[in-house]
């Protein structure tokens, strides 16, 4: 199997699991919202390993969220087979993606690097250097 065809079969999935997200299992409260980021699926396809981001700052709303994906897991993988059309459905392995959580953390550094506190310029009477 190419890779080419690898990365296709990849795309459909990840679009067809947050389309079951969106309209199969409207479970998305307002505490957090689910985004599939990528899938990666071995390469005889009898396995795929789809990471998702859940926007919510609470650490515990965080994991409530994916232990309901994994408990739902089989489900999602019923309905992916309907709509997919591939000799076999893989079996879906769910995990945490928090590369936009680490994106914001270094995006907050370099905010911190190019515009330095203003108190540090300032004598601690509050008069300028």
């Amino acid at each position: 199997m190419t890779s080419y065809r690898l990365q296709r079969v990849n795309d459909e999935i990840k679009r067809l699991i947050a389309e079951i997200f969106i309209k199969d299992l409207p479970r998305q409260t307002d505490e957090s919202m689910i985004t599939v980021t990528k899938v990666v699926c071995t390469s005889d396809l009898r396995e795929a390993r789809v990471y998702l981001s859940v926007y919510s700052d609470d650490q515990g709303v965080i994991e409530k969220t994916l232990k309901q994906v994994r408990g739902e897991a089989s489900l999602i993988r019923g309905l992916l087979g309907q709509r997919l059309v591939l000799r076999y459905v893989p079996k879906l392995f769910f995990f945490y993606d928090d590369a936009q959580r680490y994106a914001e953390k270094i995006e907050r550094l370099f905010q911190q690097i190019h515009h330095p506190e203003s108190t540090a310029t300032e004598n601690p009477d509050g008069e300028d250097r």
